[in-house]
Parts: structure tokens; C-alpha cells; sequence
């Protein structure tokens, strides 16, 4: 925490932290984009593994007769069509303010979207590694401008990019070149602790990459340590042994990459915490057990049923500073139930019902959280039309206009999230909202 509070640590992400949603679970994106491209270029599906990676599909084409440089243009389209949204582990990383310069191991910018959405107005760059031509960092970054290094090319319609094992042998192979090494880029990354997420490299392509990295032999002190949390390295014996003996500035832990970052994320907002842009400064972000709502809070209220999705949609918000509540375990029970309710949500810039089929269903109509729907439908009552305060997240596919709501509810322009997933778009919209909210309160 103290390194990283320095501006001395500089994440190293693979694709163990880039998942996507599909349909009730979350997969790896390169699992999922090896399924669509498999069906796009008609692969038989019993050619290939259950659990099938990109490497798994190109190799089988280039067998059948395929040439591999169509495939770099697909794989572009249908990331385009899909607009996957950034995982909650990305955003709670990139939501850690003092972490400026990334390595990602991946050629999406979900990593870059994450800090778009948990950094307003930071507008991370993105650099590209090609084996051909030398992108190198032109200044340090800064905590203003993060930047996203993708290592092992960014995706585009030119093979430029690592989608199989012969790109990423040419890619390793052209970084062992000190002439068309991005020499700033590993400048940095001797100069500072790397923690290495969720890689998931094979042992000897590990060694490798430690080695190109630090510049010198492992078995040398440097004074730097290199934190490796995936979901497989651990349990690699011969790996173990050989980081045992000749790395020890390496640790390797004994969990996934996710879990890990969910927990650093936790411990750094819990010691370093913050208020919103323009918020009163009594008001912290995050969420804590108190009474009720702070002021300007965003109210997220759910059916039981919808809890993931709900949980997905707070850490987004959070990810985007804005400050959440939405456990209903504090409100004191002690209190005036209806009393509560209302005080809690006449407290918050917004109110944020969770709607989705199992909500709607007869059996739910006299669950909780219609007295807080139905409460903050009363306060919306009284508000000026434009005043926006309703804004409904659809987690399926739900008709709003067709559904048993409210007349606020369904009044208002609600958005469509599959899953709880955050999109920037709809962190930029609530932040200038809840500003706004902060900004009329501070002049009254």
C-alpha cells in the first residue's frame, strides 16, 4: 500500500481480469470472442476443446485451409458489435488513483475504459507494442493522464495484434531485441514494484517476461519486489520451485486475480477515503453501515433475486466515485420502517430501482423494496419534470412501458444494463447529475 501510495507500483493485467457477461455468468473475453469467432468462420464445433480458447480456433482454421490474417479484422467487428462493458475487477483497479501507468497483457480497452469510468476526465492514453514498429512512452505519466501500454499489440484490422501462440512467440521474440525494445516502457518497469495479475503464463514464458523485464538475472537483488496473483501459477510446481531459488523478490499468492484486487481496492478506499467532485466536505465516498444514505447518495433498490446485478451496478458507481447505497440491513430496526425509508431517500441525488422480470412478479408484489420504490415514487411526485431523480436500471428485458410501475417510473428514461454492467456513458450521465445535485444544495 505504501508503494503504491508513492506512485511505485505499476500493475502488470492479463486476461484473467477481463471477463465479460454471458447471459447469468461471467467468462473470460478471450474465451468468449474463441466461441464467436469459431461460429462466425463456421469451425465444426466438435473440432474444437469445451472450454476453447483463440488459439484453439486459429489453430483449426489454418488446418482447414484458412489463412490467419482474416481473422484479426473479425475479431475487431465482433468486439465492436458486442461493446463489452469492463469487468468489476478492472474497475476497481483502475479506480485506485496512484496507479498511473499500466501493462496490459490484453488487446481490448476495457482496461482504458475502467479508468475513463472511475477517473472522470482522465482520458487514459493507449500505446500499442508492434513488433515491427517501436511505440515507446514519449514522458512519464501522471495521475492526470494514465496510460494504458499494451504490450502485446492493441486490436485492429492488421495483424498487429497476439490472438495465437505464433503471434505471441514473435511477439517475445522481437522484445529480446534491444533494437526494437521500447526501452522508456522498460525503464519504468526495472525503476518500480510490478504487480502481475491474472497473466495465467505457462512457466517458462513467465520466466521470460520477469527476465526482460527486470533487465538483469533473476538471482540478482534489485530492491524490488514483483507480486503475482492469478489462479494458476501457484499451483505450477516446477515454477514454484525455481522462483523459490532463483527469485525470491518474486511472491506469488495463492489466490485469484479478481480476489485480489477486490481486496486491495477495499483496503485502499478504506485508508484513503474521498468525497465526490463538489460534494460537501463531511461527505465520504463508499459505503459504510451508518442510519441511512448520506446526502447526495445514489440509492440502488432491488429485489433479492436481482442481487448480483445490484451488486455489479454499486461497485461500477463506486468505480466512478459516486457515492452508493443500497443495503437495506442499514436502516436501524429499531426505527419507524416508512420513517426511515423516506429519510434515507429523501436524502439521495438519485434513486435507482433495479427492475427486471423476478421484481415484477406476482409473488414480489409486497416484498420491501416496493416501500422504497413506492416512496421514492411520492418524492418524484413532488419534483419539477425535468428534475431527473428516477432513473431505472433494466438488468433483462423488461418493457418499461409495459410493465406494472409506478408512472415515474415508467416516465422516465431508464437504461438497459445486462447484468448491473456500468457503461461509461451512463457514469458520465449520473456524475453530472449528482454534481448538480451537490452544486444546488451549496447555494441554498
Amino acid at each position: 500500500m505504501l508503494f503504491i501510495e508513492e506512485g511505485k507500483v505499476i500493475p502488470v493485467v492479463g486476461p484473467e481480469l477481463v471477463t465479460v457477461r454471458d447471459g447469468e455468468q461471467d467468462v473470460l473475453l478471450y474465451r468468449w470472442l474463441a466461441r464467436r469467432l469459431a461460429e462466425a468462420i463456421e469451425l465444426p464445433a466438435a473440432d474444437l476443446p469445451a472450454a476453447c480458447d483463440l488459439n484453439d480456433v486459429v489453430s483449426l482454421y489454418l488446418r482447414c485451409g484458412g489463412e490467419r490474417e482474416d481473422l484479426y479484422s473479425r475479431i475487431l467487428r465482433i468486439l465492436r458489435d458486442a461493446k463489452p462493458v469492463p469487468s468489476p475487477a478492472l474497475l476497481a483497479l483502475a479506480g485506485i488513483p496512484r496507479l498511473d501507468l499500466f501493462v496490459s497483457l490484453t488487446f481490448d480497452s476495457l482496461l482504458a475504459e475502467a479508468i475513463a469510468i472511475a477517473r472522470p476526465g482522465a482520458a487514459p492514453l493507449q500505446l500499442a507494442y508492434q513488433t515491427k514498429e517501436v511505440h515507446d512512452l514519449q514522458a512519464a505519466p501522471s495521475a492526470l493522464r494514465p496510460l494504458v501500454y499494451h504490450l502485446l499489440g492493441r486490436v485492429s484490422s492488421t495483424p498487429d495484434y497476439v490472438i495465437c501462440d505464433e503471434d505471441l512467440l514473435e511477439f517475445v521474440h522481437a522484445l529480446q531485441d534491444k533494437q526494437r525494445l521500447p526501452l522508456k516502457l522498460f525503464d519504468e518497469l526495472r525503476a518500480k514494484h510490478l504487480l502481475i495479475l491474472g497473466c495465467s503464463f505457462g512457466d517458462w514464458l513467465l520466466r521470460f517476461f520477469l527476465r526482460t523485464a527486470r533487465g538483469l538475472e533473476l538471482s540478482q537483488k534489485r530492491k524490488r519486489w514483483d507480486v503475482l496473483a492469478d489462479a494458476h501459477s501457484s499451483s505450477d510446481a516446477e515454477l514454484a520451485v525455481f522462483l523459490a531459488s532463483f527469485s525470491t523478490d518474486t511472491k506469488v499468492l495463492d489466490m485469484p486475480a479478481a480476489a485480489f484486487v477486490g481486496e486491495l481496492a477495499r483496503r485502499w478506499h478504506q485508508a484513503h477515503p474521498s468525497a465526490p467532485a463538489d460534494a460537501p466536505a463531511n461527505s465520504t465516498a463508499g459505503h459504510t453501515a451508518d442510519a441511512g444514505p448520506r446526502d447526495g447518495a445514489v440509492f440502488v433498490s432491488y429485489a433479492s433475486e436481482n442481487r448480483a446485478a445490484a451488486e455489479r451496478l454499486a461497485d461500477g458507481l463506486r468505480a466512478a466515485r459516486l457515492d452508493v447505497w443500497f443495503d437495506k440491513n442499514a436502516l436501524q430496526v429499531a426505527d419507524d420502517w416508512a420513517q426511515s425509508i423516506q429519510r434515507g431517500i429523501g436524502r439521495c441525488a438519485l434513486f435507482l430501482p433495479v427492475i427486471s422480470r423476478e421484481s415484477l412478479s406476482e409473488a414480489n408484489h409486497r416484498r420491501y423494496f416496493w416501500r422504497e420504490w413506492n416512496a421514492a415514487h411520492d418524492l418524484a411526485k413532488g419534483m419539477a419534470q425535468a428534475e431527473p431523480f428516477i432513473v431505472p436500471v433494466v438488468v433483462d428485458d423488461t418493457r418499461l412501458d409495459r410493465s406494472a410501475l409506478p408512472d415515474t417510473f415508467r416516465s422516465k428514461q431508464g437504461v438497459t444494463l445486462p447484468g448491473g454492467d456500468v457503461t461509461p456513458e451512463l457514469a458520465e450521465r449520473l456524475q453530472a447529475i449528482v454534481k448538480a445535485f451537490h452544486r444546488r444544495n451549496a447555494a441554498r
